[in-house]
C-alpha cells in the first residue's frame, strides 16, 4: 500500500493571501455602490432639468396657440381682421402677465441678441417662470416663428440649459393652422 501524503491546513487564522483577497472584494464593492449612488444623484438632477425644460418648451407652445386663438376670437367680435396679430416671423420671447389682467405678448429679440435666461418668480401665490421677476435661472427660452405656405405657421420653442456644466438643448416644433379660414 501506498502512503498518500495529506497536506494540513491550520484552520486558526486566514493567512496573507486570504486577507487580501477579502479586502479587495470588499473595497470593490463599497467603491461600486459609491459610484452607483452618485450616478442615480447626478442623473435625478439632469432628468428634473429636462423634465422642467420640455414643460416649459411645451408653454411656449400653447402661449402662441393662445394668442392666434385670441385673435380669432377678435376677428369674430370684428376688433380685428388678421390672425396673425403678434405673429409675424421672427425671434420672440414671451412677456405674459397672468395675474395682472392675463395679457400675453410675444416680444421681438433683436438680431444677434440671444434670449434672457428665464426668471422664476417663488411667491407662493405665483411659482412662475417669466422674464420680469424672479430669481435668474439655468433656462434660456427662445420662441421662433415662421411662415409656411397653406395659411399656417410653424412654432419652434428652442431650449438650453446647463445642468453640472454640460449644456443641453430641446427643440419642440408645432404647426398652427388658420382653421377658421378667417383673415
Amino acid at each position: 500500500m501506498k502512503k498518500i501524503l495529506f497536506f494540513r491546513f491550520s484552520k486558526k487564522g486566514f493567512t496573507l493571501v486570504e486577507a487580501l483577497i477579502a479586502m479587495s472584494v470588499l473595497i470593490i464593492g463599497i467603491f461600486s455602490g459609491f459610484v452607483l449612488v452618485t450616478r442615480a444623484l447626478y442623473n435625478a438632477a439632469v432628468i428634473q432639468d429636462r423634465l422642467t425644460a420640455s414643460f416649459l418648451a411645451q408653454e411656449g407652445v400653447e402661449l402662441v396657440r393662445q394668442i392666434r386663438d385670441t385673435n380669432f376670437i377678435k376677428i369674430l367680435d370684428n376688433e380685428s381682421d388678421n390672425w396673425r396679430d403678434g405673429l409675424e416671423d421672427g425671434n420672440y420671447i414671451v412677456e405674459a402677465k397672468i395675474r395682472d389682467g392675463s395679457s400675453i405678448s410675444l416680444v421681438p429679440i433683436e438680431e444677434g441678441r440671444e434670449a434672457p435666461n428665464l426668471l422664476y418668480n417663488d411667491d407662493v401665490d405665483q411659482r412662475i417662470y417669466n422674464h420680469s421677476i424672479g430669481e435668474e435661472t439655468v433656462f434660456n427660452r427662445k420662441i421662433k416663428i415662421s411662415t409656411i405656405p397653406g395659411d399656417q405657421i410653424m412654432v419652434e420653442v428652442i431650449m438650453n440649459w446647463k445642468t453640472r456644466n454640460i449644456e443641453f438643448d430641446l427643440i419642440v416644433e408645432d404647426r398652427l393652422f388658420n382653421w377658421l379660414n378667417l383673415n
